[in-house]
């Protein structure tokens, strides 16, 4: 559960989110995890026990030309992992994600595999 300053911290940071995707963007939330999609994208941000949130962004779904099944590709964020629930950690995650959205993946994200 977010307490009162990291939860306006949170709400404050998203804002940029909602006025570049608007309608398009959905959310939905699942206990201690929530799930932003845009455009067939999404990215599943988990709080942990300790504070810390974790997100995972997962591209497009495609067919495998070798399968033929559906994948999706995963990426994680590089660098200082995980995000802090403070207005920096916030800030830094959205930012993330708003660049996550629109088509940005090198240098800020690692490809980890398919989904």
């Amino acid at each position: 559960m977010f307490n009162g300053p990291s939860a306006q911290a949170f709400a404050a940071a998203t804002a940029p989110l909602i006025s570049n995707f608007g309608d398009s963007l959905t959310l939905w939330r699942d206990g201690n995890v929530v799930h932003w999609s845009y455009d067939g994208q999404s990215i599943v941000v988990e709080l942990q026990f300790d504070g810390t949130v974790g997100a995972t962004f997962v591209d497009r779904p495609a067919t495998d030309a070798i399968s033929g099944d559906d994948t999706a590709a995963v990426y994680y964020r590089c660098g200082d992992l995980p995000y802090r629930l403070t207005p920096a950690g916030c800030s830094a995650m959205v930012a993330d994600m708003m660049a996550f959205f629109s088509g940005d993946r090198e240098p800020l994200f690692t490809f980890a595999g398919f989904r």
